[in-house]
């Protein structure tokens, strides 16, 4: 279990961005984080990950403090996809994923055959294998996305804990900037990724409709604080969509199988940008 109990964190003594926050993410669970700009959702996902310490109360994973585990053995079972990933060189599709097993490599230590089997597998898994050798700068918006969550793959697998100890795969907007063909193929891919890794997701997005339809839990968030959450079904409301983002919302159920949230008009005093 990946938790965080009753979490506070501010970048500054003047602006505290998160106040008070838990939440329990569960091994077999895909947690959505929802909220308006500004509301704390990248913040609570890098405390989640262990990149940012809380002022005050614990992150745990397991029951084992994030702060007093060291940095490789939590990058084996924690894994982050960023919004946006930019690279200083020319890196090839493989190396980009190859550096997922850094956190399995030994001081001065290379990576070996059994880490290229490894990101082999995490490319196949990702549709990506076919674009090993191309450069990571040519590729599409949607390539690049799937080639780092490959990436993330190759990083958490062959943990060698117990088969009790969990892994996470935690996305920073994974679907931003990407046209809606891209957005249903990482939505699919994820979903996939999750049933035949048994790996927890946690997803911190602007898109409703996408949290709404792959995760079975939700995190409402409004000025770092917490005002809903639980089982999707219960916490994407009209009522609270309103309390959160100051619109009036209707949610409905495509015969597909996922949510369609449709704003309809403002409700609130909060200032336009």
């Amino acid at each position: 279990m990946l938790t965080a109990a009753d979490v506070w964190f501010g970048y500054d003594e003047r602006r505290t961005v998160l106040k008070g926050v838990s939440v329990s993410v569960a091994s077999d669970a895909i947690v959505g984080i929802l909220g308006p700009n500004g509301s704390g959702k990248t913040t609570l996902l890098r405390l989640l990950a262990g990149t940012r310490q809380p002022q005050r109360g614990p992150v745990t994973l397991d029951g084992r403090s994030l702060a007093q585990t060291p940095r490789a053995a939590l990058a084996m079972r924690l894994a982050v996809v960023p919004q946006d990933t930019q690279l200083a060189f020319d890196y090839t599709v493989a190396e980009v994923a190859m550096m997922g097993r850094y956190a399995h490599l030994g001081a001065f230590e290379i990576e070996g055959p059994r880490d290229v089997a490894v990101v082999d597998e995490a490319l196949a898994a990702t549709g990506t294998l076919p674009l090993k050798e191309r450069l990571y700068s040519t590729l599409s918006g949607g390539e690049k996305q799937r080639v780092v969550i490959a990436s993330a793959l190759a990083q958490i697998a062959e943990f060698r804990g117990s088969q009790a100890d969990s892994r996470y795969l935690l996305l920073d907007e994974p679907t931003a900037s990407l046209d809606l063909s891209y957005q249903i193929e990482i939505a699919t891919l994820l979903t996939r990724l999750h049933r035949e890794r048994r790996a927890g997701i946690v997803i911190s997005t602007h898109d409703i409709s996408l949290a709404g339809t792959l995760c079975d839990t939700l995190v409402l968030l409004r000025d770092g604080a917490i005002v809903a959450s639980g089982p999707t079904d219960e916490v994407l409301t009209p009522e609270n969509l309103a309390r959160v983002y100051d619109v009036e919302a209707e949610i409905t159920r495509h015969p597909s199988g996922q949510r369609v949230v449709v704003p309809i008009r403002r409700t609130g005093d909060r200032p336009t940008a």
